[in-house]
């Protein structure tokens, strides 16, 4: 039964729904980062919009290269009058084919313009396909810290639960007052509510895990994996070389190249279009015929496009400024994340092997010395407290390195196999 009730949720969920839009792939069983990733590069619905974008530029590219239609013509004079000009004895009917002739490079540079946007559209799908990873592995980390937030929540609650049956275990024996053990009780409901909200938002960080893919299920059990080990940063030297080949940086340039491209064209527009006109003229009265030729300019006495080219000249201008306030913004955020990954290096470091020790050494000493009357109750609650407190800011610690470390890999256009490569140097 339990077979065919998971087979029909499947389907379900799968099949395609009455919109026509086809429903997501149910990611299930265990997930490790990789797989996460690789969910959410090949299914977000986010990432499928940008691709189509430069399939849109392609297209656009290939548009730009074309050269203009001929145009036909067909005209007939000296019909429907009077005299002998009645009927179409007379007529004169004149085929015609115009053909426009670009000159100035128009075509060629309009083309190059077409190809900068195909460029950016190109930065912007790897752009997307590292913010798409980025957002993958701050959820999955996200998942991991709940994961474990949980378990210590259990862990807690068990202790709690633990010392409470001590404690009445004295109460029974008149060693100590019956409101002991009452607070006990407190403590140990406050454990379940903390193993409650641990619960609840492991549920949430599960259900945004899932939606970077696209699935508004979740159907996966676990994620296996650790968060990653807190070591010294690099410096700042060393990674804003990288910079200078993330997509971000090298959209910028990309960016000022199409504003002169699109200077090109409009310098080009300068040279009027000629078009050039040849057909034949049948002439009814004598049943000859002969040739019609014809070549045509605007002459650019007003309009020479200064306007346009004035105005491509100050899109550049502000393209360049644009471009060097994004470099600041992106080096700031680098040393930014650079002195917050540093303080929870040394958060880390300082909890891991110096405060979670004591307080762990601190409470078993207290809760022995509670049961031989050397400690009392008040004693023990605070140890408690203070472990929990501890272990919690231990993985306060560790939650804010993965996650400053992924928005730092993101920055310097890293995917989790480089960073795995590189920590493995």
């Amino acid at each position: 039964m339990r077979i065919l009730l998971k087979t029909f949720l499947i389907l379900t969920v799968i099949a395609p729904s009455s919109s026509g839009v086809a429903a997501v792939p149910l990611v299930e069983g265990e997930i490790t980062l990789d797989q996460a990733v690789e969910a959410a590069l090949r299914l977000s619905p986010s990432l499928g919009a940008v691709k189509h974008s430069v399939s849109a530029a392609q297209a656009r590219t290939t548009q730009a290269g074309l050269f203009p239609n001929p145009e036909f013509s067909l005209e007939t004079e000296n019909f429907g009058g009077s005299a002998e000009l009645d009927g179409f004895d007379a007529a004169e009917t004149t085929a015609v084919i115009s053909q426009e002739i670009l000159l100035g490079g128009k075509r060629r540079r309009s083309r190059a313009v077409a190809e900068s946007d195909q460029m950016l559209a190109e930065r912007d799908l790897e752009a997307a396909r590292l913010h798409v990873v980025l957002r993958t592995k701050l959820a999955y980390f996200r998942v991991v810290t709940a994961q474990e937030r949980q378990a210590l929540a259990e862990e807690l609650l068990a202790l709690a639960d633990r010392f409470a049956h001590t404690v009445q275990a004295r109460v029974d024996a008149g060693k100590v007052s019956p409101v002991e053990g009452t607070r006990a009780e407190i403590e140990v409901a406050q454990a379940r509510v903390r193993r409650t909200r641990a619960v609840r938002d492991l549920k949430a960080a599960r259900v945004r895990l899932a939606a970077t893919w696209g699935s508004g299920v979740v159907s996966f059990d676990r994620a296996v994996g650790e968060l990653p080990e807190p070591k010294a940063p690099p410096s700042l030297e060393q990674l804003r070389s990288r910079l200078l080949q993330t997509p971000e940086i090298v959209r910028l340039e990309d960016m000022i190249h199409r504003q002169q491209n699109v200077m090109d064209v409009e310098s080009a527009f300068r040279v009027p279009n000629v078009t050039v006109s040849l057909g034949p003229r049948r002439f009814e009265e004598t049943g000859h015929s002969a040739w019609v030729a014809g070549l045509s300019f605007p002459i650019p006495i007003f309009d020479r496009n200064q306007g346009s080219r004035e105005a491509a000249e100050f899109d550049l201008e502000r393209v360049r400024r644009e471009a060097e306030a994004i470099r600041v913004s992106i080096e700031a955020d680098l040393a930014a994340g650079l002195e917050r990954l540093q303080a929870a290096e040394q958060e880390t470091e300082i909890m891991k092997t110096q405060v979670v020790p004591a307080a762990k050494a601190a409470f078993a000493a207290t809760e022995i010395g509670y049961t031989e009357g050397k400690f009392g109750f008040l004693d023990v609650l605070d140890a408690q407290r203070a472990l929990f407190e501890s272990r919690s800011l231990l993985l306060d610690s560790r939650e804010e390195y993965a996650l400053t470390l992924t928005e730092l890999e993101r920055l310097i256009g890293i995917t989790p196999s480089v960073a795995r490569q590189s920590q493995g140097e």
